[in-house]
């Protein structure tokens, strides 16, 4: 099968030939990678299986943002080597206005401070309207030809959450779903109308896939209530899902959190997410999922990287791939990969364990029938 074929049929819950692999890789792992296999980065994923995803976006303009974005800063973290406004050796400001700071370890940055953290009034917090878009005139010609190229192309944006505990701060963006509803609202109306012009804009570039990005769940519950959500949030989505899906009804919808958010699992899947990442097994069981939902959605991620790859062995890499495979991918449903960003200083025969055991795998050795849920071993053994 070719990447695209895997994909989906993995997707509309046909089992594939093997497993589709894709992952988040630190970019110290992926040189080390590339030193092993001596060859390039791009060269080491195909060697293990890692498919190769289409990708298309719909970009946002911020005028004067060039003139400013005078200096950049080198390293491995985000926005290394962007152009940003630098304040100090170690703190910048990016395109929205947020400001940021460097971590000790020059691998992640930390928020400092946002344009709307004291902002009283909504109509002050200006966020980009539509004529700010720039949509490639050859956009849809760009998606055909990597689907030719046998490539599951996805578009997507981030979580409208997101965007604004950006823009205003976490703790503030948390507390105005409590005490100041009428502000969140009223910014929520700006970014979802934003976000819903770009998703329609991809549904008529002919994606395949609609993924939209970013954390509102801890390790074990949602970071809002479940109901604040449901009032705020989910009529928005459903708008937005609409909007798009009017113009392209096959379209496949994919969702991004860490944490647990299984509170309203039932209701992503009323709106139609059909794909949920990353499934993070200290935080969601991948296996009672499975058995209750894996008829509707496909589970994408569900490794361990906060246990078994960065503190097993090879050895216990393999015995979760194996895990996944037997009792995950028994009718499609599964696009395995570790539940986010592979870390530096994760052994390296860790990774290839991990990938080469899901590479070699071939799924027509399971059995046709659903598996013995009563079997199924911990969502993590490490």
């Amino acid at each position: 099968m070719t990447p695209r074929e895997r994909i989906v049929a993995s997707l509309e819950h046909r089992r594939p030939d093997r497993v589709p692999l894709t992952a988040w890789i630190r970019p110290e792992v992926d040189r080390a990678l590339a030193a092993h296999f001596g060859c390039s980065v791009g060269e080491a994923h195909q060697r293990l299986g890692i498919e190769g995803w289409g990708a298309a976006s719909v970009e946002i303009q911020f005028p004067g943002w060039r003139e400013r974005a005078v200096d950049r800063l080198p390293g491995d973290f985000p926005y290394a080597n962007r152009p940003v406004v630098l304040h100090d050796a170690d703190t910048f400001e990016d395109e929205w206005g947020v400001w940021q700071r460097v971590g000790r370890d020059r691998r992640y940055v930390e928020w400092v401070s946002g344009p709307w953290q004291d902002l009283d009034d909504p109509a002050a917090a200006v966020f980009p309207g539509v004529d700010r878009l720039r949509v490639p005139a050859d956009l849809a010609q760009r998606v055909a030809a990597q689907q030719a190229a046998e490539k599951f192309v996805v578009g997507g944006f981030g979580a409208a959450f997101k965007y604004v505990w950006h823009l205003r701060g976490l703790e503030q963006t948390l507390m105005d779903y409590v005490a100041n509803r009428p502000f969140l609202e009223a910014v929520y109306d700006q970014v979802y109308g934003l976000l819903t012009a770009m998703a329609c804009h991809l549904a008529s570039a002919g994606v395949d896939m609609i993924s939209i990005v970013g954390d509102i769940s801890m390790q074990d519950r949602l970071m809002m209530s479940p109901r604040g959500w449901r009032e705020i949030d989910k009529p928005r989505l459903r708008y937005l899902i609409g909007q798009a899906r009017r113009i392209k009804p096959d379209l496949h919808w994919f969702i991004h959190s860490d944490g647990n958010y299984e509170s309203i699992l039932p209701d992503l899947l009323e709106l139609g997410f059909d794909v949920l990442n990353p499934i993070q097994p200290e935080c969601m069981d991948p296996f009672r999922l499975k058995q209750q939902y894996g008829r509707q959605v496909t589970l994408h991620g569900t490794g361990s990287i906060q246990r078994t790859l960065p503190l097993g062995t090879p050895e216990d890499c393999r015995r979760e791939v194996l895990d996944r495979l037997r009792f995950l991918a028994w009718n499609g449903g599964l696009v395995l990969m570790p539940s986010n960003v592979i870390q530096a200083d994760t052994p390296l025969e860790n990774v290839l364990a991990w990938f080469e055991t899901a590479r070699d795998y071939d799924l027509s050795q399971l059995p046709d029938e659903e598996p013995d849920w009563s079997a199924a071993p911990p969502a993590v053994r490490v």
